[in-house]
């Protein structure tokens, strides 16, 4: 009972601080088109934020989490800490010096980045304030990763609170840089130099809870250990596996500055809108998911495995086919409520950025169906399919990013629908292949599921429309644009829970039994 708890109040915290840490990151992302503004300087540094964002997920966002955390833990549980801190202490010194050489040539060869990544940057100065940004931002690599690294120690001693909320303070600085310097003399290069030096402060900020757990830490080399050889092994697939996600964003990045000025700042509008649900429900339930299917395996329980993987499936897709529905409904409302504030951000813009958000809705359900099943594979020791299965959506990506610029007129708008697609290709696969390796995963279970939901979902969508198209006030007061959005979006989740009742979905009748339960005990009090 005691472990439960503790697994309970651990799982607790974690989903805590997505939550917490996915709104600050959008309160940020949602400074820039209205401070920096959605033109030149809002698309070159939205580009060099992505360059180093794919930076630091491809060197350490999937292998801190998937290798570095369970070999600690490993190793603490067996009472081995001296032998843990040398294959763990290899592994974290090879990043380190991998970082700080991918830094030094990030910074060196900036230039050749932008004419890759802006292709369609049309004049010289905005390649050169591009530059600019990457040189001055390259060096918060090196900070987020340190910090990623204090992370995972602080969770491998089970501190998860003091490593939950750091990534928060982060985007905090990060806004706040955004509101200071994008209206100073110093301009969007000083935004640059506020965002560098807020990683350094969430970097030392972790490193002050982490720093008593690291006395075993040296800086020495044990590439011979057959620990280290496999923790490597376990690390890079996996590595590469979760930077393809922010590599396929890049991809969609660098079509969308081929629309013009603006293209590459809506498309980034549009992709953090949809991830605020992604992040809280798939990414939430992935973390939650490993610990349980891992342990299913060892001890045998095959069965109970695909229980959990199915369960997990649907009850992420419980929350995100509805959001997706409501962002497809409510594409122009959402934009202009959470991202409109200044005149720097128009009524075209928004318009783009809606339809950016529209396609993008479809990623919403197989990027969760990815992310769940990603987990799935990573338990049975598997990190190989996920890595082979999405590298080929990165081929497919560009393929479609290519036919939708040449031969339709979605705009950047399809650079959305090219990505949303190519993961719903990785879904299907990874979905196809685990039924087949497990020789069944209840596939049968998710489609009478989604018989109901999308149906329930789509019931909503339909009244949603009905009352954003006939009864939506025509004002640019703020104020009453945040109250209708918050009556659609409740009006949305009282339809939807309606009908997944009425239809008697089992997740929908779970969630009702747990809040009348605690309905009753705060009456009886």
């Amino acid at each position: 009972m005691g472990k439960n708890k503790k697994l309970t109040g651990a799982a607790l915290i974690v989903m805590s601080s997505i939550i917490v840490s996915r709104i600050t990151g959008f309160v940020r992302e949602m400074l820039v088109p209205n401070l920096i503004g959605v033109n030149e300087e809002g698309d070159a540094y939205t580009v060099a934020f992505k360059i180093t964002g794919l930076m630091y997920d491809m060197l350490v966002g999937g292998a801190v989490s998937a290798a570095l955390i369970p070999v600690l833990s490993g190793y603490i549980a067996r009472d081995d800490e001296e032998t843990g801190w040398k294959v763990v202490g290899t592994f974290i010194n090879t990043v380190i010096v991998a970082m700080v050489a991918v830094c030094f040539l990030g910074i060196i060869f900036a230039p050749q980045v932008v004419s890759l990544i802006g292709a369609g940057f049309e004049t010289d100065a905005q390649k050169q304030l591009t530059v600019d940004l990457i040189r001055i931002l390259f060096p918060s690599v090196a900070f987020l990763m340190m910090a990623g690294l204090c992370n995972g120690v602080l969770n491998s001693y089970n501190r998860f609170a003091a490593a939950a909320y750091g990534p928060s303070l982060y985007n905090i600085g990060s806004a706040l840089s955004i509101i200071v310097f994008s209206v100073s003399r110093w301009g969007v290069r000083g935004v640059a130099f506020g965002v560098m030096l807020s990683s350094l402060v969430y970097f030392l900020f972790q490193l002050s809870f982490a720093v008593k757990n690291l006395k075993l830490y040296r800086f020495k080399f044990y590439l011979k250990h057959e620990g280290s050889k496999k923790l490597f092994k376990l690390a890079i697939p996996s590595l590469i596996s979760s930077a393809i996600v922010q590599i396929n964003a890049v991809i969609s990045s660098t079509f969308a500055t081929l629309f013009g000025v603006g293209g590459a700042t809506a498309l980034n509008i549009g992709d953090r809108t949809w991830q605020l649900p992604y992040g809280v429900f798939a990414q939430g339930m992935g973390i939650a998911m490993l610990p349980s299917l891992s342990s299913n395996i060892a001890k045998g329980e095959v069965d109970e495995y695909k229980n959990t993987l199915i369960k997990g499936i649907k009850t992420v897709l419980f929350f995100t086919i509805p959001s997706g529905v409501g962002f497809i409904v409510l594409k122009e409302p959402v934009i202009r409520t959470i991202f409109k504030f200044t005149s720097r951000f128009d009524e075209g813009a928004v318009s783009v950025a809606a339809n950016v958000l529209m396609f993008f809705s479809i990623a919403l359900l197989s990027q969760s169906i990815v992310t769940v099943t990603n987990r799935a594979f990573y338990a049975i020791n598997d990190t190989l399919t996920p890595l082979l299965v999405g590298g080929s959506t990165i081929i497919i990506n560009i393929l479609l990013s290519i036919v939708f610029y040449k031969m339709t007129n979605l705009g950047v708008a399809g650079m959305a629908l090219a990505y949303s697609l190519a993961s719903a290709v990785n879904a299907f696969l990874l979905l196809s292949i685990l039924n087949r390796k497990m020789k069944g995963i209840y596939i049968d279970r998710l489609l009478r599921f989604l018989f109901k939901v999308v149906p329930s979902a789509m019931i909503m969508g339909m009244v949603l429309f009905i009352t954003n198209a006939f009864f939506v006030p025509d004002t640019s007061a703020k104020v009453v644009q945040l109250l209708n959005l918050i009556f659609q979006i409740a009006l949305g989740v009282l339809v939807y829970f309606a009908a997944v009742l009425v239809l008697k979905v089992e997740e929908a009748l779970y969630f009702k039994d747990m809040a009348l339960s605690r309905l009753k005990k705060i009456v009886k009090k």
